[in-house]
């Protein structure tokens, strides 16, 4: 049987993704949900910077979600 809480990097992945979108959509919200957000310019800033927030945050929610496991002992 595999252990539960052994790293799976499936799952930090998932996690650096929920990060992604969590940064991309709260800098949309910051500039209003407007259609000229995706403007190219800006745009490709936002994605650069939304791949930096997801690199930061994503292993922070994976790790507080190992945390959050109940351990085996």
């Amino acid at each position: 049987m595999k252990n539960k809480n052994e790293f799976s990097a499936l799952k930090l992945f998932i996690s650096m993704l929920i990060a992604w979108a969590i940064v991309f959509v709260g800098v949309w919200a910051s500039k209003g949900f407007s259609a000229d957000f995706f403007a190219m310019p800006r745009f490709t800033i936002v994605l650069v910077v939304s791949v930096a927030g997801a690199i930061v945050i994503g292993p922070a929610i994976y790790g507080f979600l190992y945390i959050g496991r109940r351990h085996d002992k």
